[in-house]
């Protein structure tokens, strides 16, 4: 039990990488619809490549997408909306225009027989307003250009009426039968009648939304979706034949139909165990691919992380948008994964990644060839017109290649499959240029993910590089000396990783903050002090070794408080490794013959360099900084402070930890001979 456990102990990251792989392989057949997949691809306008197609069962001929819209379309067409009777509004416009008849009667005293005239006129009013309130239809879109015989269904109580459009009133038409009536009657008072009557009245014949909406849904639902059987044993298609529009929608009819009978019997089991295979085997694939061929993605769990997480994430929205929206598929962006990948990692990964994430989704697309093809091309100039993404423009010109290369892939396929561009489809090339526009999207999501996984973008690193950064201002002010050191180091570490390999971006960043913490005693280090004064002068050699020591600690925490990314302060951490500070602990053994003194007082706390970036730095930082102490330096001084220097730190096992290749050590001490010589201004002895 102790020995299975220490096991477990020893390898947990390696078992945290299987356990990500796992997890993300359960999500996705999780995801996976059940049901059979059928095996025989076919598109109108081609040959039938297989073998004779007989019907294995009976199964309906399912109606195409148009088919069925033309068949709702005309039903709704011939559709008589329905519209209700306000019988309570018809009520209060009564009443409103008896209350308003006898204010506006008692203030009118020019007339005599005041009290005969205001009854006769007042039934006149009730006449007119009962007759035309029998319905006055307010205006709806859906009687629209209608014809006056056109009729509507009236629910007035319980009960619904055909009424034609031509018996019903406007509210203008009524207004003038209304004005027609009054002025009939001869009467001084008519244009107060006629106020009162305009006040009053009320379109009381409503159009009735839920009950239409109820009312169309019942008679959509009657459409048929099938047209015609295909009886059991009946030939579809022989060997050879040109698929036409009728086989293809035979084809596709008989497709639907095996899979979803294949998802209802007992050989479920079988489907899903195939989806478990197909998937495990992919991610195999991908999982030994980085293991073999990228082992400085798959040592970082983190990076495993982030590929899983954005291939899950895009597969779960592609398979949610085949089973519900197929039409809408080729709206997807699924070329912002490589292009996520790229950017954070590795553009030979994002390639591969990409073509994997493609073949699991390749099962379930519709067209499955025209889809690989196409996002395989697309994803491919995506990867290498975005880079590392070092510029944002490169993503809007990723964006903008991805769209032609959309097209040139939709115009070959329409070529090879009609033999004409006429049958162009405008809203598919909007659905691609919407696609393209959403690789834009990477934008927001390389934030997320830098916050998310602890990453860096070549972006986010050229903007800490920005030497109007606050902590790099503030070393340039309080430190110059020290200043203008990093910006040497940093020149000098990235061109030695320009040429041997690795991240020169990182690398120089890094350089430039390596030593900001000398801020806080600028005056005990030699390049910021002022000839004739030395502070060190005033302390002991262990306490100036502590400040010496302390800038490492306090560059640390002056980089965590402007929260600056762990592997920039990763650079601080490691420019000096485990080494100590040889001159005054020399001095201290000078002053104190015989007595044993404590290395570990004059020593730096580490630890030491662990990837190339972090010693190709501290190799710059020794060389840049020793080099300021040679008196009249001339190429073999050069050439002979950089060779002990570097064999030096190799002696003291200073760079055990870091992945850099004999090779790489005399490239890049090269390198730096030569940046020295130039720095210092020194011409090359040529032979005679």
């Amino acid at each position: 039990m102790n020995s299975f456990l220490s096991k477990i102990q020893h390898n947990y990251y390696e078992i945290l990488k299987i356990l990500s792989f796992t997890f993300a392989i359960a999500i996705v057949v999780w995801i996976t619809p059940r049901e059979s997949h059928f095996k025989y691809e076919f598109h109108i306008g081609k040959p039938w490549n297989h073998k004779d197609l007989i019907a294995p069962f009976d199964f309906s001929i399912l109606k195409t997408q148009e088919q069925i819209n033309k068949e709702k379309e005309m039903l709704l067409s011939n559709f008589k909306p329905y519209f209700s009777y306000d019988e309570k509004g018809t009520e209060a416009g009564r009443s409103l225009m008896i209350k308003n008849f006898s204010s506006s009667w008692q203030q009118f005293d020019s007339l005599k027989n005041k009290q005969t005239d205001s009854i006769k006129e007042l039934q006149t009013l009730l006449s007119i307003y009962d007759h035309v309130e029998k319905g006055i239809i307010r205006f709806h879109r859906s009687i629209e250009g209608k014809s006056p015989n056109f009729a509507i269904r009236l629910i007035k109580g319980n009960k619904a009426y055909e009424v034609k459009l031509k018996e019903l009133f406007t509210i203008n038409k009524a207004n003038a039968y209304a004005g027609k009536i009054i002025r009939s009657l001869q009467t001084p008072d008519s244009a107060m009648l006629m106020k009162i009557i305009a006040n009053s009245l009320v379109q009381n014949v409503i159009y009735d939304d839920e009950k239409n909406r109820i009312a169309k849904r019942e008679l959509v639902s009657q459409i048929l979706p099938t047209q015609g059987l295909i009886q059991k044993g009946e030939l579809i298609i022989s060997q050879g034949e040109v698929v036409t529009p009728e086989k293809y929608q035979i084809l596709n009819s008989l497709k639907t139909q095996y899979e979803q009978e294949m998802g209802k019997s007992a050989s479920w089991k079988y489907v899903l165990l195939g989806i478990i295979l197909l998937n495990l085997l992919l991610f195999y694939i991908e999982f030994f691919f980085l293991k073999i061929f990228k082992p400085q993605i798959f040592n970082q769990l983190k990076y495993l992380n982030l590929i899983l997480f954005t291939q899950v994430i895009l597969i779960i929205i592609s398979e949610l948008v085949f089973a519900n929206f197929p039409s809408w598929s080729y709206l997807i962006p699924y070329t912002i994964l490589p292009v996520m990948i790229a950017a954070f990692l590795d553009r030979g990964a994002a390639l591969v990644i990409h073509l994997i994430t493609l073949m699991i989704l390749g099962f379930y697309a519709p067209n499955s060839f025209e889809f690989f093809y196409t996002q395989f091309i697309a994803g491919f100039i995506a990867i290498f017109s975005t880079g590392n993404l070092s510029k944002r423009w490169y993503l809007v010109k990723a964006s903008i290649w991805v769209f032609v290369t959309y097209v040139v892939v939709y115009m070959s396929m329409l070529l090879v499959q009609d033999g004409t561009l006429k049958n162009i489809s405008y809203p598919f090339l909007a659905m691609l240029a919407g696609s393209s526009l959403l690789i834009l999207l990477a934008f927001p999501f390389i934030f997320i993910y830098e916050k998310l996984f602890g990453m860096l973008t070549q972006l986010t690193l050229l903007e800490l590089s920005n030497t109007n950064n606050k902590l790099l201002r503030d070393l340039a002010e309080k430190a110059p000396g020290t200043f203008q050191h990093s910006l040497q180091v940093a020149n000098l570490a990235s061109e030695v990783l320009y040429i041997i390999g690795g991240d020169a971006n990182l690398a120089r960043t890094g350089a430039l903050y390596h030593d900001i913490g000398k801020m806080k005693n600028p005056m005990f280090f030699v390049e910021n002090q002022s000839k004739g004064y030395n502070p060190h002068d005033e302390l002991s050699y262990e306490e100036s070794a502590k400040i010496i020591i302390g800038h490492v600690l306090d560059g640390i925490e002056m980089a965590r408080k402007e929260h600056i990314p762990e592997q920039i302060i990763d650079f601080i951490r490691t420019h000096h490794g485990k080494r100590r500070v040889e001159y005054f602990y020399r001095l201290e053994k000078k002053l104190n013959p015989g007595v044993e003194v404590d290395p570990t007082q004059f020593a730096y706390h580490g630890p030491i360099p662990f990837s190339i970036e972090t010693a190709v730095v501290m190799i710059a930082d020794s060389v840049e900084a020793a080099s300021r102490s040679i008196s009249e330096p001339t190429e073999q001084k050069i050439n002979d402070l950089v060779e002990m220097i570097v064999n030096g730190l190799l002696d003291d096992h200073q760079l055990d930890n870091a992945p850099l290749t004999l090779k790489q050590l005399t490239t890049a001490k090269k390198i730096l001979k030569k940046k020295l010589l130039h720095i210092h201004h020194i011409r090359i002895a040529y032979p005679d």
